[in-house]
């Protein structure tokens, strides 16, 4: 099965990162719901009938060829002799000379005169076994001999041994490499040759590198120059398994491949990008001379600010809470740790750029509206009773100060919300996902976490920790996970009377409490006789992983009449 490897921009609807790129090729849009199968799947699936004039398929397979597979018959090199030509009339900017000298043929449409066919020649010992042939744009098919045994593309033209070769994902890129290269050498008066080959396998051409070890490895340095896209990267990391250790550089491209580079008319940059080639660091490790880079992007990312009455909690976090974090907020039931995660998406939907998503799995969407449009006016409507709240909802400026609260100056959501209490993970990771791709949501208020996680074992706990690890790296979002304590025992103070709580007290798999980069305990004695002393939150930080903070991070009044939250010790100043 194919693994998600990142999400990109969509050609065909314009998103942003909509588009979901898988380890096989093939991509799926989540914004249009356009697919592109893989490459492998078009070859076995294709349309086998006959469209036009086409070369007799009595050699022909779909699927990769083996080495027990015929050659080519004399019967069918006439064939395609008779009925293709030698040159391609600039195809994909490619000269004529480059096609001749690689043994490239081509059809072509009777009426438009555009080429329908590509014949990449075949070789095994320099023998021409058979022939690779590209249906445009991107079908493909086999005459005789043409798999993992066979040498690589263009293999047969260069003598082994040589300070470079290059290694392109494809036949296409190959030649556009090598005419590049040996345009620049022509004007500086050199006939120095870089050999330039590629798999003729497709993405499963590691056998196929490692049969061919030692043309390869008969050159100073060996350059990989796949398609800087993340299949191809992912194939670039897996064939340099098969590959000499310490000869192996990576391309780093300006344009996604080799073509490219020449259609655009950027020759100088494809050379100086080849001679630019730094060697290969296996992934997971990073040179020192790249984390500069990494440094100063590390220090500009934006930001979530924080409302006014958790003033001292920013300062700890130096500014408020950073993209690309998990951060969790736990407490005992009922002890209003979703009032304070209403009131920090209340101040960032007014306050902040960024789009905000919440799952709300105790409230329905109906209830969760009536607390935040509560806020909003500072009258908590559902202690006025049915009648009185509907009428004072229907009142004109309250019927204003609703609209304000949901939508922008411009008419736009200021934020979205997931209403499924009674879907599973898998649902509800979904439902998270389309969130943050297609609405563009940066934050997702997940409350409360443990309606996700009860029904997961805990290795499914950790996975779904996982899950949320992996979305907050390749999207740059947030989650704050609003979080359940274990109940305590044997004779401790309980966490609604105002235990003091710490992380490990968070419900659930350890993972969670681990998996974040900052964990907030709250705490409140809801049973005190005072009830001054009922509506004050105690909040602790036990873990801001980028400050190093920890300790008492606020205590916050709050005022059930107005459903507000203030600093407290702000309150008893009068500063409100």
């Amino acid at each position: 099965m194919a693994e998600f490897v990142k999400h990109t921009s969509c050609d065909s609807c314009g998103s942003s990162d909509g588009k979901a790129i898988y380890s096989d090729g093939s991509w799926h849009c989540w914004v249009c719901k356009k697919t592109q199968p893989s490459e492998d799947w078009l070859e076995e699936n294709q349309d086998k009938k006959q469209k036009g004039k086409k070369l007799p398929r009595k050699d022909i397979m779909q699927e990769e060829v083996k080495s027990s597979k015929a050659v080519i018959s004399e019967a069918d090199k006439t064939t395609i002799k008779e009925n293709t030509a030698a040159i391609g009339r600039n195809f994909r900017s490619i000269a004529d000379e480059i096609y001749k000298y690689f043994g490239v043929r081509h059809s072509f449409d009777e009426k438009t005169g555009e080429v329908t066919e590509q014949y990449y020649p075949v070789t095994q010992a320099s023998e021409l076994t058979g022939y690779k042939v590209r249906e445009v744009p991107k079908n493909f098919r086999s005459i005789g001999r043409t798999g993992q045994d066979c040498d690589l593309f263009m293999q047969f033209r260069f003598d082994r041994g040589g300070k470079y070769v290059i290694i392109t994902e494809g036949e296409i890129d190959s030649m556009s490499a090598y005419q590049m290269l040996k345009e620049y050498n022509s004007k500086r008066g050199s006939d120095f040759e870089i050999a330039v080959v590629s798999p003729t396998t497709g993405a499963n051409c590691k056998k196929q590198i490692a049969n061919n070890y030692k043309f390869l490895d008969s050159f100073d340095n060996v350059v990989i120059s796949f398609d800087q896209d993340a299949p191809g990267k992912a194939a670039a990391d897996e064939i340099v398994k098969y590959l000499p250790k310490g000869k192996v550089k990576l391309m780093q491209m300006r344009y996604k491949d080799a073509n490219e580079y020449l259609e655009k008319g950027k020759e100088k940059e494809f050379v100086q990008d080849f001679y630019s080639a730094k060697a290969y660091v296996p992934v997971g490790v990073v040179a020192s001379n790249e984390i500069s880079k990494a440094m100063r992007e590390e220090i500009q990312i934006p930001r979530v600010p924080l409302p006014p009455f958790m003033h001292r909690l920013q300062t700890m976090m130096g500014g408020g809470i950073p993209l690309g974090r998990i951060v969790n907020l736990g407490s005992a039931s009922g002890t209003g740790k979703s009032t304070i995660c209403d009131e920090i998406l209340y101040y960032m939907i007014f306050n902040s750029p960024h789009k905000v998503g919440v799952v709300t799995l105790e409230s329905t969407v109906g209830q969760y509206g009536i607390k935040l449009l509560s806020r909003h006016i500072s009258n908590k409507l559902e202690l006025l009773g049915p009648e009185a709240a509907f009428e004072k909802m229907e009142e004109e400026e309250i019927k204003q100060k609703e609209h304000e609260l949901f939508n922008t100056e411009d008419g736009q959501a200021r934020f979205y919300l997931v209403d499924d209490r009674d879907g599973g993970a898998a649902n509800i990771q979904e439902a998270i996902e389309n969130l943050i791709i297609s609405c563009g949501c940066k934050v997702i208020f997940l409350d409360p976490v443990h309606d996700v996680t009860s029904s997961l074992t805990l290795e499914e706990q950790a996975n779904f920790m996982t899950w949320q690890k992996g979305m907050v790296k390749s999207h740059m979002c947030t989650f704050l996970n609003v979080c359940h304590t274990r109940k305590t025992g044997n004779g401790q103070k309980a966490g609604s009377t105002g235990a003091d709580l710490h992380e490990e007290d968070l419900m659930g798999s350890g993972d969670l409490y681990k998996s974040a980069a900052c964990n907030l305990m709250f705490s409140r004695n809801k049973e005190s006789e005072d009830e001054f002393e009922r509506n004050i939150t105690t909040m602790k930080a036990t873990k801001i992983r980028w400050t190093g903070k920890t300790g008492i991070a606020g205590k916050y009044y709050y005022d059930n009449a107005q459903h507000r939250l203030y600093d407290l010790d702000d309150y008893l100043g009068g500063q409100r």
